[in-house]
This record gives structure tokens, C-alpha cells and sequence, in this order.
């Protein structure tokens, strides 16, 4: 720890170079080392029907940890997906929220001081797939229905348009589609239409911190008994292979 207070305090380094230095002489990363050599080497023999090069088994090693970190952080997702958006979500539900009508702001929510929240909404990623704010503007960009009529006007008249066009200013490109959210006052709501997807993608069933714990703990060992079982695998398939040639 006070290795990392003294890489700080010089300078030259950006953060991440900072941290990197750190890294390489830190205990993590011997004990990290030390784990992965021990539990999760890969140790190939000579195969008589596969080309075993140097480089394989520690390719093999990082493919088989880089899906148990893969199985890993998509159960942390998707508990973060149903549990921490989640919650927001299914209150929503309960308060009847499926209209601009029946829209109600954060603190009626009780979900004001909620930083997590607030960031999600703000940013128009997950949550926003079915949360509506009732202080939306109304998105610029023309709708399917206005392309179907220009693109008609454009066939029937072509000429009136581009005669037109040329006296016309173009609109700048970069257009706004939602304003900045004042959290004290936006109401917020899901629309019918989207009730039955809301419900079932944060769902909270299947998804809890524990389970994820435990399926870590599960692709923890199961990547260590692979790591362990990969050589016997190759050398039977090779046997095989050898065994039905003719």
C-alpha cells in the first residue's frame, strides 16, 4: 500500500501506467501467479494426430479462463440487471406507473437518493428500454411515417424538391433527443405496451447475490478441474483417432 502512495507521488507516469507498476510488484500479483500455476496449468504431451506446439497449453489455459470469467461476469450482470435496476423497475409496477398520468418522481418513489438510479436514467441505457420520462422532449428525427411520405413526395416530384432544396438552409446534424432530467421534479413511468417485457426481464427470480456467488465458486472449479482434465481429454481422443485409422 505505501509502495502505491509512493508511485503516486511521482510524476511522469499517467494513472494507469502508475497503477500497472504497482501490479507488477504487488502480493496480488504473486498470489494471483502463484494460483494460476498451480491450479490452472495446462500440461500437453506429444499426440500422435495433433501438432502440440510451445505456446498451446498456456493458450488453452487462457481461453478456458477467459470463459470462466465471461460465465462470471455475466451472472454479476444479470443480478445487477434484476436486483439493482430491478427494484426500480417493479416499484414502478406496483405504484401503477403505465402512463404519463400516473407518472411519479423519484422521491414519491422513494428512490431519489439513489445514485445508481439516477445515473441509469440519465444515461438512457438499460433502464431506458422501458422507463419513460414524462419531461422527454420529443425526438427530432422524422418518423417511419414522415420517411414514408417524403420518400413518396420525393418519387412523385423530384424536381420540385431539389428546386426547393436549394433555397433551403440545411438543419444542423447534431439534433438533441432528450434534455438534461431535473430528478426533483421528472415523473417517470412504463408504458402498457411495454408492462409484460419490463416484467419479465427484471424479473428478481433466479437472480440474487448469492446465486452468483456460488456459480463464481462453480466456474472457479469447474475451469480448475478442466485446466486439470485436458491433457487425459486430448490423449484419449488421440487414441481413438489412432485406434479407427486404418
Amino acid at each position: 500500500m505505501f509502495g502505491l502512495f509512493a508511485l503516486f507521488s511521482e510524476g511522469g507516469l499517467s494513472f494507469w501506467e502508475k497503477i500497472a507498476a504497482w501490479y507488477e510488484s504487488s502480493v496480488i500479483n504473486e498470489l494471483l501467479t502463484y494460483l494460476t500455476e498451480r491450479y490452472f496449468s495446462v500440461e500437453l504431451g506429444t499426440y500422435e494426430n495433433f501438432s502440440v506446439g510451445a505456446g498451446t497449453a498456456t493458450t488453452v489455459r487462457n481461453i478456458i479462463l477467459a470463459l470462466m470469467i465471461g460465465f462470471i461476469a455475466a451472472s454479476v450482470m444479470t443480478a445487477y440487471t434484476r436486483q439493482g435496476l430491478g427494484g426500480f423497475v417493479r416499484k414502478l409496477l406496483r405504484e401503477e406507473c403505465l402512463s404519463p398520468e400516473q407518472a411519479k418522481t423519484l422521491m414519491e418513489l422513494g428512490y431519489f437518493r439513489s445514485s445508481m438510479i439516477r445515473r441509469e436514467l440519465s444515461r438512457g441505457t438499460t433502464l431506458r428500454m422501458v422507463v419513460r420520462c414524462c419531461e422527454e422532449k420529443p425526438s427530432q428525427d422524422p418518423t417511419p411515417e414522415q420517411k414514408t411520405t417524403q420518400g413518396q413526395d420525393q418519387s412523385s416530384a423530384p424536381d420540385q424538391i431539389a428546386e426547393a432544396s436549394e433555397n433551403v438552409t440545411p438543419a444542423p446534424q447534431n439534433t438533441q433527443t432528450y434534455r438534461k432530467i431535473d430528478f426533483l421534479t421528472a415523473r417517470f413511468y412504463i408504458p402498457e405496451d411495454l408492462r409484460y417485457r419490463a416484467d419479465v426481464r427484471f424479473d428478481a427470480k433466479g437472480s440474487s447475490w448469492g446465486l452468483v456467488a456460488v456459480s463464481a465458486v462453480i466456474s472457479i472449479l469447474a475451469a480448475a478441474l478442466l485446466c486439470w482434465l485436458f491433457p487425459d481429454i486430448i490423449a484419449l481422443a488421440d487414441n481413438i483417432i489412432t485406434w479407427l485409422a486404418p
